[in-house]
């Protein structure tokens, strides 16, 4: 039995998303094959240094390129997935069809499932299309109001929550391997996922009044949480729910092995987007996209995600 090391963007829906479609495919073609899902954050320098490719196949969906060799299968749609800039001739020169690099996909999850179909031939089942569709919504935030981006009516939405408040990579590996087999609905009810939903939903109210309360207005009508002596998650959508009039939030937080700092354009509030916040990260040693980006740490760098926090606020307020 052939076993895949499977490189997926940790703690978030599109890259869970992307690597249960892509295990679904990799299973059809090979099946009996062992596939472990390694979850990666984003960090300056090489964030593939030190990590071992020893399994018999690797792919990497949802984030940054990386010259490796042994990588045979990649899919990307972050602006910013090559870091350096010369990667993009390595990947120009070795690219095959089991590689695919589209910025202006909405999410990575639909960019696997599209060319999947188109070079390999794979049609993925209606509980992997639906998957896919609300990686679209989700990640390219297609929500007609910030208070229907922050619901947790659906049982993406309440995934979405899952995946930000689970601080187990076994738990996110079963997930991964459930999602492509069962699909969202049968996922969002299984127990041992309610054990962490549950009480993230319940403490839902608690955590937007310790929002709205450490939110801080900062130079260009934006907004700054530094949650770094906090207990919480980050706000995402209902920092603007909280704030609608701000144009961009920056917000600092803990994983449960990094620091992150995350930056966000209001899509329904009253201003343009003036900055390619993707760009702006991959300055400071992060990345992401036009409308969302963020820059990834140790988890002992305080100081140091202040102070990129403050860069941020500085190019953000021109």
């Amino acid at each position: 039995m052939p076993r895949l090391k499977l490189f997926f963007h940790d703690a978030c829906f599109d890259g869970t998303a992307s690597a249960a479609l892509f295990s679904a495919f990799y299973r059809a073609r090979e099946p009996g094959a062992l596939i472990e899902p390694v979850g990666m954050q984003h960090s300056t320098g090489d964030p593939f240094a030190g990590v071992a490719m020893d399994a018999d196949d690797h792919a990497c969906v949802d984030f940054r390129y990386t010259s490796r060799p042994e990588l045979r299968w990649w899919f990307d749609h972050h602006a910013t997935a090559f870091q350096p800039a010369t990667l993009r001739d390595d990947f120009e020169r070795r690219r095959t069809d089991a590689m695919a690099f589209d910025p202006r996909a909405p999410s990575c999850a639909g960019l696997v499932t599209r060319v999947l179909a188109e070079r390999q031939g794979w049609s993925a089942p209606p509980h992997l299309v639906e998957l896919a569709r609300w990686a679209d919504v989700i990640d390219a935030a297609a929500f007609a109001s910030a208070a229907d981006a922050c619901s947790l009516a659906t049982p993406a939405q309440q995934l979405a929550l899952w995946l930000g408040a689970v601080r187990d990579p076994a738990a996110v590996a079963r997930y991964i391997a459930e999602l492509a087999r069962d699909g969202l609905d049968h996922v969002a009810r299984a127990p041992w996922v309610r054990a962490v939903l549950d009480p993230a939903i319940a403490r839902r109210e608690h955590d937007r009044e310790r929002w709205a309360a450490l939110g801080r207005r900062v130079a260009g009508g934006n907004v700054l949480f530094d949650l770094l002596d906090d207990d919480l998650p980050a706000p995402g959508f209902s920092a603007y729910d909280l704030f609608p009039d701000c144009t961009y939030t920056i917000t600092l937080g803990r994983t449960a092995r990094t620091l992150k700092i995350g930056v966000g354009w209001n899509p329904w509030g009253p201003h343009p987007r003036t900055h390619d916040l993707g760009s702006l990260c991959e300055q400071l040693g992060g990345g992401g996209h036009a409308s969302v980006g963020g820059v990834t740490l140790a988890s002992n760098e305080e100081h140091r995600a202040r102070n990129v926090a403050a860069a941020l606020v500085a190019m953000l307020a021109t």
